[in-house]
């Protein structure tokens, strides 16, 4: 029997939606989720109380605890939910999000700072800071290592200050929010850190490859010593696949050197 129409009958139980091409992921309230066999749009016809945030999310807005703007021009707005997950708001989105939001979340609950986030870390280094403002090629790290995310920043900003970093814990919206760059905006590199969340990492790394404009973003698969890890990684169009065993302590060294072949060495193709 499908639970498509009971669920859609108590959306108050309903935190949000993520879709996944023909597919969608519904999220409950209470953490539970169900794989729905229908595309994200028809929910969202179904539900037009709820807000698309981009294209792949459809939130709630009664789940939703607050609203942040961009940091900076040309990158996504954030939405936090109760639960504290956050997702980002596409730029093209932006407007009708917040009007629409308007109404849920009183002055207090808007553009309060966020404790983490699936995009931007707020906290950055003196001399990366003094980037802001003037247009530098990006690099993009995802991993769920805090300690490893803040060396491999300090690494980069010593060696590499004509690059901005950014490092995010999940990948899972990582093809949206590039895709909703500018084409001269794309990170010159991306590194995903497979050694864990690795089902999330490679399924990431296969969308980013499968995208016919983001394919051209060189991505850096950082796996586990195995060769199931190596052909893995190759097999999704990973550019490289590093081998690392987890808690390797010269985390940051790895990526320094990696920068060294990819933004000095390495030529790629203008087209996949």
């Amino acid at each position: 029997m499908s639970i498509i129409n009971p669920a859609l009958e108590r959306p108050e139980l309903i935190a949000y939606f993520l879709g996944a091409n023909n597919y969608s992921w519904l999220h409950f309230r209470n953490g539970e989720k169900k794989l729905l066999s229908k595309p994200i749009s028809y929910l969202e016809g179904r539900l037009p109380g709820f807000i698309r945030v981009h294209k792949t999310a459809l939130i709630n807005p009664d789940y939703v605890q607050s609203l942040h703007r961009p940091l900076r021009q040309k990158m996504a707005g954030k939405i936090q939910l109760q639960s504290g997950e956050t997702f980002p708001v596409s730029r093209r989105r932006w407007n009708q999000v917040a009007q629409s939001l308007g109404e849920h979340l009183s002055p207090g609950n808007n553009e309060e700072p966020l404790q983490e986030s699936v995009y931007l870390d707020d906290a950055r280094p003196a001399n990366e800071q003094s980037n802001v403002g003037r247009s530098v090629a990006s690099l993009f790290l995802v991993t769920s290592d805090e300690q490893n995310a803040f060396l491999a920043r300090q690494i980069i900003t010593k060696n590499w200050p004509d690059y901005r970093v950014e490092t995010i814990p999940k990948s899972i919206h990582l093809p949206e929010l590039l895709d909703d760059l500018a084409q001269s905006d794309l990170p010159a590199l991306v590194f995903l850190d497979a050694r864990s969340d690795t089902l999330e990492q490679l399924q990431t790394l296969q969308r980013l490859k499968n995208d016919q404009r983001l394919c051209r973003v060189p991505v850096v698969l950082l796996a586990l010593p195995t060769d199931k890890s190596v052909i893995e990684g190759y097999e999704r169009q990973a550019n490289s696949v590093i081998t690392m065993k987890e808690g390797d302590m010269a985390f940051a060294q790895v990526i320094d050197r990696i920068c060294q072949f990819w933004l000095k060495i390495a030529e790629l193709p203008a087209y996949c």
